[in-house]
């Protein structure tokens, strides 16, 4: 009985490879087509609502019409940039006069300051005398210079809890130091201020200033980095899906056949050397020969 070597197809592979390259291409196709027609479509009869209804209003008297107008020429007025004294390092007694100054005169400048009495104690450092629920914020405060590379962290977090649009933060160096620290940008602003050699007009300017650049750019971006929750665009998809993982769902066909042309290529060329190599010599045994 003869062993024949067996010999995969190389040819229906390398068929099966292409057959599903185009396949994988059409269905692309299809999916592009049909998310371009979607969204067209939906935009499109957006619109022919909305002027439908412009026609019906504008049907109306003259009185109608401007009974309509006149909520949307009125607009709110801006609030006020919102601020939060934090003391930073050890809260001794001078510090945490001077913090409670900040506040006042931050207050008479006409900015924001938290509401919540317990909460402003707790960010100047003032020991708790009831059980107030604060003590992760404390915990947060206390922590602020043990690990400079986690402060910006804690400062974002008391700015989050705060609803703070900026950080007016005092600390010990020699002297009183008074920073700004920006709620929205993760950062704080160049340059520290003096306590002692400032007035209160130059305490509140330097910090009123600093407060209503942060606020805008809160205005500029409403969605803050950390923000939970995947946003969906009119197909329904994710849009903060990472652009390496969208560009794997779409080539992982050409991959596919890829393998498949490398496996049938690996084969045709070890399958040629070992059919070529004659293999070592044998001796031929005849009985009777000597």
């Amino acid at each position: 009985m003869a062993l024949v070597a067996y010999r995969p197809p190389v040819r229906l592979i390398l068929s099966l490879g292409l057959l599903l390259t185009a396949a994988s291409a059409s269905a692309q196709e299809g999916t592009i087509a049909g998310t371009d027609t979607g969204t067209d479509t939906g935009t499109v009869a957006g619109a022919d609502t909305d002027t439908g209804t412009e026609t019906d209003t504008g049907a109306g008297t003259g009185a109608d019409t401007d009974t309509v107008a006149d909520p949307g020429t009125d607009t709110a007025p801006p609030l006020p940039p919102k601020v939060a004294v934090v003391v930073a390092g050890d809260p001794d007694e001078s510090v945490l006069k001077t913090a409670s100054e900040i506040e006042q005169e931050c207050a008479r400048a006409g900015l924001s300051i938290p509401a919540d009495p317990a909460l402003r104690a707790a960010l100047r450092g003032e020991p708790d005398s009831e059980e107030d629920g604060l003590d992760g914020l404390r915990s947060i405060r206390r922590s602020l210079g043990v690990d400079p590379r986690k402060d910006l962290a804690s400062y974002k977090r008391l700015g989050t809890i705060t609803g703070a649009d900026a950080l007016v933060v005092l600390r010990r160096e020699g002297t009183i130091k008074i920073e700004v620290f920006d709620a929205a940008a993760s950062q704080f602003y160049e340059g520290a201020l003096d306590f002692d050699g400032t007035t209160p007009e130059e305490r509140a300017h330097y910090i009123e200033r600093r407060a209503e650049t942060a606020q805008t750019r809160w205005l500029q971006d409403p969605s803050p980095p950390d923000a939970a929750g995947a946003q969906v665009d009119a197909t329904g998809k994710p849009t903060d899906e990472p652009e390496k993982k969208r560009w794997i769902k779409k080539a992982w066909p050409y991959f596919v056949v890829g393998a498949l042309l490398a496996a049938g290529v690996t084969y045709l060329i070890v399958d040629g050397r070992r059919t070529n190599d004659p293999g070592p010599p044998l001796l031929r045994f005849r009985p009777g020969d000597e």
